[in-house]
């Protein structure tokens, strides 16, 4: 890492550690949302790094409600914070409100926040609008180690946007995601390229389509499919030949 790099991650592990206990602090005292404000706006600008005079908005109005913050990148808008009380357990009600603020900005990213924990979502401007959750980062979660969640706030500093290092951690993440792979293992070259090796091992011929069927029953995760990996298989099943063909057993391991 350059070293600009490795002074913003030991500023970010540094400011973990101290906020940790004022988070435990705030949270047994029973800190009001205002007071969360203040801890949110203390971490992004102490251990994150944006200048609070430059970089950050409170209270941004939006079409007559208010976002409880805006990191500002080179003048655009380029984060929304939505801050709840420290004591509050982060939900999808929560976060419909804070996508609902990007969308009306064009703003890709949103943070949902509490303090102690911190959500990223990337926002995506579909039909409805829609959004994925890149990472999120507990203050108070002792199963995760710290360098993991230092390496993951350092994404939503400023020294990360020389190089847009979150904008390339997402893409990378969402190309390895589970439901990416499973779509490209529908593809057509793929699924060409197995019924060829299928085919030198067994000797048996299988149609694209039943080996597309076979892949989603068997193989494929329930968790990694979803409506990209349903599109697909049904792309498959309209293009294969209608010629008929000897069903293959399904999933019946050999021998049953």
């Amino acid at each position: 890492m350059a070293v600009y790099q490795d002074k913003a991650l030991e500023r970010v592990s540094k400011g973990l550690r101290k906020y940790k206990s004022v988070a435990q602090k705030a949270r047994a005292n029973g800190a009001q949302e205002s007071d969360t404000r203040m801890i949110v706006s203390s971490i992004v600008s102490d251990a994150l790094g944006w200048d609070a005079f430059d970089h950050l908005t409170g209270e941004f109005r939006i079409k007559g409600n208010y976002a409880d913050f805006v990191i500002r990148k080179d003048g655009k808008h380029f984060i929304i914070i939505e801050v709840k009380s420290v004591s509050t357990n982060l939900n999808d009600k929560h976060l419909y409100q804070a996508v609902s603020y990007a969308a009306n900005q064009g703003v890709e990213w949103v943070i949902l926040t509490n303090g102690a924990e911190w959500r990223l979502y990337r926002v995506l401007f579909n039909k409805p609008v829609e959004h994925e959750l890149v990472f999120e980062v507990s203050l108070l979660d002792e199963t995760m180690k710290p360098k993991d969640k230092a390496e993951l706030m350092y994404l939503l500093t400023p020294d990360a946007q020389r190089k847009d290092e979150l904008e390339t951690f997402y893409q990378r993440k969402r190309a390895l995601a589970g439901s990416n792979i499973a779509k490209l293992l529908l593809s057509e070259s793929v699924l060409t390229r197995l019924r060829a090796e299928i085919k030198a091992d067994s000797g048996n011929r299988v149609a694209l389509d039943e080996l597309g069927q076979i892949l989603v029953d068997c193989v494929i995760r329930p968790e990694a499919q979803g409506d990209p990996v349903d599109k697909q298989l049904k792309r498959v099943q309209k293009a294969a030949k209608a010629a008929p063909r000897k069903q293959a057993a399904a999933c019946a391991p050999v021998g049953e």
